[in-house]
Parts: C-alpha cells; sequence; structure tokens
C-alpha cells in the first residue's frame, strides 16, 4: 500500500490511516451540515431585518420630522430673542416718551 507520495505503508498503519480518513469525512460531513443550518438562519435573520426596516420606516421618517422642526423652532428662537429686545426697549422708550410727555403738560 503506497501513501499520496508513493511511500510504503504497512497495512496495519494504512488501515489506521483509512479509519482516520473516514473519520475526517463524517466530520467534514457534520461541519457542511453545520454550515448549511447556519445560512439557513442568515436567511431567517436577514428576511427578519428587512421586515422590521420595513415596518420601522414611517416611524424613522417621522422622526425625521420632527427632528427638522426643531431645527426650524430653534432658527425661530434665535431670531425672536434679539427681535424681543428690541420690542422691549421700544415699548420702553414709548413709556418713557409718554411719561415726559405727560409730566411737562
Amino acid at each position: 500500500m503506497q501513501d499520496d507520495f508513493g511511500n510504503a505503508v504497512a497495512p496495519p498503519a494504512g488501515i489506521g490511516i483509512s479509519a482516520r480518513l473516514d473519520a475526517g469525512d463524517q466530520r467534514m460531513g457534520r461541519i457542511e451540515g453545520d454550515v448549511a443550518a447556519v445560512r439557513e438562519e442568515l436567511a431567517a435573520n436577514t428576511e427578519a431585518t428587512r421586515q422590521v426596516a420595513a415596518n420601522t420606516a414611517d416611524l424613522v421618517e417621522f422622526f425625521q420630522a420632527v427632528q427638522g422642526a426643531f431645527k426650524v423652532l430653534n432658527w425661530i428662537g434665535k431670531v425672536a430673542k434679539p427681535v424681543g429686545a428690541i420690542a422691549t426697549a421700544t415699548a420702553a422708550a414709548i413709556g418713557v416718551w409718554s411719561a415726559v410727555k405727560g409730566f411737562f403738560r
């Protein structure tokens, strides 16, 4: 009996090698079966992820719209602060003018 490299192998060792190769073949068969099961589970997981993405798309769109609304409200708030200060100063000036005008009558 010869191995792959042309070396003579004694029959008892050849039987041991053959048994080890058969065991390795069985092991590879189990590994291939495990890989197939993992692929099936991965496909199911991918499908579930796609369904979740489709179901939550409207919710994500709503949150993005709310985020945009908050940006606009923030801009309005930034504009309202100086406008409020100007309005307050104008009201104070009108009040002072009315008081001075009424004082000298």
